[in-house]
């Protein structure tokens, strides 16, 4: 996460309150990695630190869903990931009523209602965000890889977990179904951890998003952790997974948070005006490469004939193959970026072209009018250009016209609409800016420019610009914003050239 982004957010009341629950947390991660099964009162902190933390991530969360900027989809996940949440802290809270009040051992326990029902729960608001429209080739891409990652986890909790549970003599029938259920909900809820995030939710902010992920995994490795320990009848309050537990709960609040601040933001400095390419997953290569770790370790027992060698040798093998159609799918990204880079921006400028200009611009507008937030425009050409191409030639128009464009990149921000409209003439959209911070930007590119005279052969060339501000009060559509800007355009060429005319019509 970028700093700027969090030092905003940490200024803010919801940054703040993560900052303490992190704090929370961070103490409980302290005590466990200090020897808390060491330290008086091990399993009244263990029991205890979790149900506050759990209630307040899925109090955060249910109100996150109660936003109606979020679509109604949206909402929907959010709410039904809350209700697993609280689902999991009445089982935490049950857990200690039975543990510290009753004195018996709460698994099995009605604690485990509560706890296994947290998994559907939360897996079915996972695959619950609104996801854009995806073709049968995307949809075939999303099944094989959410089924590669899904394979990965098994062989994970099938090795620690499932495995020795299998080959174990068990008198309770009951217990024995309980310790089968947890690990078959950790697979549940890795699947709709993979589906959230292969399949790019809309209106969810990335930041978020990855808190929610990070959050399951770092309770996936608890629960695996668990079980493990459990199963050996090594578990006890303070153990390592408690570590991690914490973590996941405190996660789940953060990504509550951040996503409310966002969204309560319209955080269009959060949004990249132009879309990048969708990088390759990582997801299935790293649950391929853990689940041949596991196997080399189940396999290094093995006699070295016949399965020591084969099996190496079908490790090593797949290991190449992958590798192989990483560079290859690395090399068609990097081909589809140039082909987008060509269709959406100027050839000679590098500023975005009009067609891209006006389809990115037309968002913009829509969200400005929807939300009520400011926006504003300018228009600018390059005084007297017809001159300079008479006087030195096309190729010096050129460089005039790419010196122009390299002042816009570094004056504008990164949410900035750069583009050059036709000849010499650049269109700026500037989203969240008002009048005089519009004004302020053409005033700080006009100094820029005219203090910057471009080297052409053995000539100086002075370069100044006309330019026209106006802001989206009262317009009823983008060709309205930019008609305002281009008359103000045209009165300060009118009054003279290398100077600022604002349309101030309400």
């Amino acid at each position: 996460m970028p700093v700027n982004l969090i030092k905003e957010w940490l200024g803010h009341r919801t940054g703040r309150l993560a900052l303490a629950l992190g704090i929370y947390a961070l103490l409980f991660i302290l005590w466990v990695a200090f020897g808390a099964t060491r330290l008086p009162y091990r399993e009244a902190i263990g029991d205890l630190a979790f149900p506050p933390l759990g209630i307040i991530a899925a109090v955060l969360t249910w109100r996150l869903g109660s936003q109606r900027s979020l679509k109604p989809r949206a909402r929907f996940a959010w709410r039904t990931i809350a209700l697993a949440m609280f689902s999991y802290a009445v089982g935490d809270l049950l857990w200690a009523y039975y543990e510290l009040v009753l004195g018996t051992s709460p698994f099995p326990s009605l604690a485990d209602d509560g706890y296994l029902l947290f998994y559907p729960l939360f897996m079915v608001g996972l695959v619950s965000f609104p996801c854009a429209p995806q073709t049968k080739g995307q949809q075939t891409k999303f099944w094989l890889d959410a089924g590669t990652v899904l394979l990965g986890g098994w062989m994970v909790i099938w090795y620690f977990v499932l495995g020795p549970l299998a080959v174990a003599e068990h008198a309770d029938r009951l217990r024995t179904l309980l310790s089968s259920a947890y690990p078959i909900g950790d697979l549940v809820l890795l699947f709709g951890t993979a589906a959230m995030l292969l399949r790019h939710p809309e209106g969810g902010n990335r930041y978020a998003l990855g808190f929610l992920a990070a959050g399951i995994i770092s309770f996936l490795v608890a629960d695996v952790g668990f079980g493990y320990q459990d199963l050996k009848d090594m578990y006890q309050s303070g153990n390592w997974p408690d570590a991690f537990w914490m973590l996941a709960w405190f996660l789940f609040a953060a990504s509550a948070l951040y996503q409310g601040w966002w969204v309560s933001q319209k955080a269009v400095t959060d949004t990249p005006a132009v879309e990048e390419m969708r990088a390759v997953s990582s997801l299935p290569y790293a649950a391929v490469t853990l689940g041949f770790a596991l196997l080399i370790i189940a396999g290094g027992h093995a006699a070295p004939y016949p399965l020591g060698g084969l099996l190496y040798a079908a490790i090593a093998m797949t290991a190449f193959v992958l590798i192989r159609q990483l560079t290859v799918m690395t090399e068609n990204l990097q081909l589809l970026a140039d082909l987008r880079q060509l269709a959406t921006t100027d050839s000679l400028t590098g500023l975005l072209n009009r067609r891209e200009f006006f389809s990115l611009a037309e968002r913009e507008f829509e969200r400005f009018q929807r939300y009520r937030r400011l926006l504003a425009a300018i228009m600018l050409d390059i005084d007297t250009f017809k001159t300079i191409n008479d006087r030195h030639g096309h190729q010096a128009g050129d460089l005039v016209i790419q010196t122009v464009a390299e002042h816009c990149r570094k004056q504008l921000r990164k949410v900035d609409l750069a583009a050059r409209y036709g000849g010499d003439e650049v269109v700026i959209l500037l989203p969240e800016t008002d009048l005089h911070g519009a004004s302020g930007v053409a005033q700080r590119l006009l100094e820029a420019i005219q203090q910057s005279p471009l080297a052409f052969g053995e000539h100086l060339l002075k370069i100044s610009i006309s330019a026209g501000v106006a802001a989206g009060n009262g317009t009823s559509s983008l060709a309205a914003l930019l008609h305002r800007a281009d008359q103000a355009l045209y009165e300060a060429k009118q009054a003279g050239r290398n100077r600022i005319k604002i349309n101030a019509e309400r």
